[in-house]
């Protein structure tokens, strides 16, 4: 990905403290919440109205991170990641496969209680 100096330094800058065990949890967590949606949405509804908020405001919008995500979702377009590589996974791995039915399953359940996230330019949708 073409990333700027300045947009690698800040990737090194906030990234240089994640260790194995941050990414364990990371993993678990992420596992727990796609599990049960309902209830990581109904545990998290304070954290997720406040990123939403800041996910719409000016100040993210001028941020290193959006520049970030907006140059992977592009990349992620048109290379191919999205309608080659992500079918080509699932039908080599079903475990995969069984991880984005998950995936979409808890992203539809997030769509239900937060339809205006259709509407923010992210990651989370191609």
């Amino acid at each position: 990905m073409p990333l700027t100096e300045d947009l690698q330094l800040f990737l090194m800058e906030n990234t240089k403290h994640v260790n194995t065990e941050n990414i364990r949890d990371l993993i678990e967590n992420t596992k727990q919440s796609i599990e049960n949606p309902d209830k990581f949405l109904s545990e998290n509804k304070e954290v997720i109205d406040r990123y939403l908020a800041y996910r719409q405001s000016e100040e993210y919008k001028n941020s290193p991170i959006y520049k970030i995500q907006t140059i992977l979702k592009v990349f992620n377009n048109t290379s191919g990641y999205y309608d080659v590589f992500i079918p080509a996974m699932k039908k080599l791995s079903v475990s995969y496969s069984e991880y984005c039915m998950q995936i979409e399953l808890a992203n539809e359940k997030l769509l239900l209680h937060y339809p205006e996230i259709n509407k923010l330019n992210n990651c989370f949708n191609q």
